[in-house]
């Protein structure tokens, strides 16, 4: 008998693979052989959490022919169980691996018993998993067989945190923006996450109506799946949104880590724009390390600039470099406070992106719940960024880079940072 559990493509993250890669393809497979619903209980919603979109075939009885049904071989696993039926599983496994040889086989063993490991790998199997299963080992067995069949592995989803030195910085209409524009540069699967458990805005910015937010998603714990995340994101012209809770969380400071939605996100898309609304605490650490790119918004005005070296010198004594930190100045106005060449030298830092002052095309944008307008030059900033970040169009964007005034004087700067710090 076969149970046919999801039908979708295969998509899984695991860090230890490697960031920017994931075990994925349209024709991944999954089996599990058990001749009993036990094993099937304690394994499936472990694979269902780490591989929430893949096809999982439920084959209750030992093919002792070898033969998996007509589920296909290419991209297939299958999680043959020798803990109800020794003898049986063993000689199926011997046969799998005589008839199907491009079938990466898992066996599933009890705890303490080395020889069967033993038995099982000589006989063929690419790994095993110990009674009880737990995602570590499940986790583990994916990074093995991602080094054994190179071909399972591809491109992950690039998380993008961004962070405001201070509140108004405008680091939520960025987040907002880029999104919008990575998605219209070419990135299929955007997924934009208000991970502000304060004073989250995204849901007023794009006018919906907060009826899940990330909160739901973390009160699933390991009962996550694909059908779950799908019922509380919202879309918004192409882009998945997660929205913040309508509400301010109390003991938002003891929250803990976004790594349990960092993680799943990477499952589904292509790109992940996290809007934080704050650069302290565990929460924000935590979304920080687990990003591929963490961009600190400011302005170019004393108070905000002062903020975000203060900013940056937090996250150095929490083992994050500085390196791994790109700056993002926003509302610059080159007649108003400290020009390029001045921040960079102050905070010790490239300025990754320039993006000037437009108060009223920005507010009416507001206003109308839609992107900046992509005509606009503050748009076309935005639409640089996305285009730098997916590696569209670099040469283009470096002749376009923005050039700040007149140097200055930088007398009395570093002496004020210094002081500030």
């Amino acid at each position: 008998m076969k149970r046919l559990w999801k039908v979708s493509a295969f998509r899984r993250l695991d860090a230890t693979i490697g960031r920017g890669d994931q075990l994925a393809a349209e024709s991944w497979r999954i089996v599990l052989v058990t001749p009993g619903r036990k094993i099937t209980s304690e394994l499936l919603p472990i694979v269902s959490a780490e591989v929430p979109a893949a096809q999982v075939v439920e084959m209750q009885g030992y093919p002792l022919d070898g033969k998996l049904g007509d589920v296909g071989q290419s991209g297939m696993v299958c999680f043959l169980d020798l803990i109800t039926d020794q003898a049986a599983g063993l000689q199926s496994l011997a046969k799998i691996v005589e008839v199907m040889p491009s079938v990466a086989v898992v066996s599933l063993v009890p705890d303490s018993n080395p020889q069967l490991i033993l038995q099982a790998l000589r006989t063929g199997a690419k790994d095993f998993l110990t009674q009880p299963f737990t995602t570590d080992q499940f986790r583990s067995v994916l990074e093995k067989l991602a080094q054994i069949v190179p071909e399972l592995v591809t491109q992950l989803a690039r998380v993008i945190t961004i962070i405001p030195a201070k509140g108004a910085c405008g680091a939520s209409t960025i987040a907002f923006n880029l999104a919008a524009q990575l998605k219209k540069c070419g990135s299929a699967r955007t997924l934009l996450a208000d991970l502000d458990p304060v004073t989250g805005t995204q849901a007023f910015q794009l006018k919906l109506k907060p009826n899940f937010s990330f909160l739901d998603i973390l009160n699933q714990g390991t009962a996550l799946d694909a059908d779950v995340w799908r019922g509380v994101v919202q879309n918004f012209n192409g882009v998945d949104v997660l929205l913040a809770p309508e509400t301010p969380v109390e003991g938002a400071q003891e929250m803990g880590s976004t790594r349990s939605i960092l993680e799943f996100s990477r499952k589904l898309y292509d790109n992940v724009v996290v809007d934080l609304g704050n650069a302290y605490g565990e929460w924000a650490l935590s979304a920080a390390r687990g990003s591929d790119d963490v961009f600190l918004v400011t302005t170019n005005e004393l108070p905000a600039l002062q903020a975000a070296q203060r900013v940056l010198h937090y996250y150095e004594n929490h083992s994050i470099p500085r390196q791994r930190i790109q700056l993002i100045i926003n509302r610059f106005n080159r007649d108003v406070g400290l020009t390029k060449e001045m921040i960079e030298t102050a905070l010790q830092s490239d300025i990754y992106q320039l993006i000037n002052s437009d108060y009223e095309g920005v507010q009416r944008a507001l206003m109308e719940g839609k992107p900046i307008q992509a005509s606009t030059p503050i748009g076309k900033q935005f639409a640089q960024m996305a285009s730098r970040i997916l590696g569209v169009d670099t040469q283009s964007e470096k002749k376009k880079a923005e050039k700040a005034g007149s140097t200055g004087t930088l007398s009395g700067l570093f002496g004020l940072f210094s002081r500030s710090t």
